[in-house]
């Protein structure tokens, strides 16, 4: 026998079947309150009771400005978000539903202080955040955070998923020593659903979904009271998107967290949201509790978003009538004069195109901006 066959004989094999790694996926854990505790953060405790105001936004606005020639003179302005009210209780949830380019997104970045707000006041915690800035604002991101629509342009392609995880605890030293820093990563996979073995891996070793839920667990390690989530489950498979909801809904009861929840499929705002506001152009149209919301839509454009929602009941959903919205949306740098929805709006009159409706409350704090609104009470 040669030496070289000697030296393999003579070696100790470890002959043990390796782990199960073949996949990234795991059921997601339903111990929610053995993976987050209070101990991964030093934050301090919610001053606000459950059921008290933790947000208030009043007049937000968000312009951005259209500059032509060499001088890059200002022409005009992109009005994203044009004068935007809302607040939010401790431990609920606020959707925000829309068309494409309504301004969805830009509302939950100017929340996040993700781009400054051109005008408006925000009140966080009975503070006032409208133009806070340095260290004010670090502190601000150890109570918010944001989970966004595309996880592969969130995730540094150059680090390791484990590295994405820690990026922010690191940052804010929340937890400092390594083998806890380890521990927190390995539960904070378990309980999006993914094999803690692969955190070592890189985020284009994943597909469209895991990357997505690697964004949630991020989020989640910093141990928030807020969480901005900007079409979080768009990317995910049905059965996933579901496991996904359940999850945030637990994680909402057992740590009173609060969330905006930004999205295009009406029935999963519905299903996790308190109260819903319906965006168009820039500007709220419709804003009321969820279950009022699809049962008494009052708004023409809120009608007609419910009216193109599929129902799980074939019959009903042949037979129901479709509201078709005719034209383009218009453009943002050169709204309409009076009712953004005017151009749309079968219903419209010459006052709806010459007077911009005001955004009131028609009972209960079902809040609606059109004119008409008594002709479909």
């Amino acid at each position: 026998m040669s030496k070289n066959n000697k030296n393999i004989e003579n070696r100790n094999i470890d002959r043990t079947p390796p782990p199960l790694t073949s996949t990234a996926d795991m059921p997601i854990d339903s111990r929610i309150s053995e993976f987050i505790d209070e101990d991964i953060s030093v934050r301090k405790e919610v001053e606000t009771k459950k059921g008290a105001q933790i947000l208030s936004v009043e007049g937000l606005k968000m312009y951005f400005p259209v500059t032509k020639g060499l001088l890059k003179k200002q022409v005009g302005s992109v009005k994203a978000v044009d004068d935007v009210t809302f607040s939010i209780k401790q431990g609920e949830t606020l959707g925000i539903v829309g068309e494409s380019g309504s301004g969805k997104s830009t509302v939950g970045n100017c929340v996040m202080h993700n781009i400054k707000m051109t005008d408006g006041k925000m009140v966080f915690e009975g503070k006032d955040v409208s133009g806070i800035k340095g260290r004010e604002l670090d502190e601000f991101h150890k109570r918010m955070t944001m989970v966004t629509q595309d996880p592969f342009a969130s995730l540094d392609p150059r680090m390791k998923i484990k590295d994405s995880i820690l990026e922010g605890v690191r940052i804010n030293r929340l937890v400092t020593n390594k083998k806890e820093q380890d521990e927190l990563v390995e539960r904070m996979l378990i309980l999006v659903g993914l094999n803690p073995m692969f955190k070592e891996r890189f985020p284009h070793e994943f597909s469209g979904g895991q990357r997505q839920r690697i964004s949630i667990a991020r989020a989640l390690a910093m141990n928030p009271a807020f969480i901005v989530c900007d079409e979080i489950v768009s990317a995910l498979d049905v059965s996933i998107q579901a496991q996904i909801v359940s999850l945030m809904m637990k994680l909402q009861k057992e740590l009173g967290l609060t969330y905006i929840f930004i999205g295009h499929d009406l029935s999963v705002v519905r299903h996790l949201s308190n109260n819903v506001a319906v965006m168009y152009l820039g500007k709220f149209m419709e804003l009321t509790s969820s279950d009022e919301l699809y049962d008494k839509p009052l708004h023409p454009y809120t009608r007609a978003l419910i009216s193109a929602a599929p129902i799980p009941k074939p019959r009903l959903d042949r037979e129901r009538k479709r509201i078709i919205l005719e034209g383009e949306v218009p453009s943002p740098i050169n709204p309409p004069k009076g009712c953004n929805f005017c151009t749309r709006c079968q219903y419209a009159d010459e006052r709806c195109r010459e007077q911009e409706p005001s955004f009131e409350d028609v009972g209960g704090g079902h809040m609606v901006a059109c004119h008409k609104v008594k002709e479909f009470m």
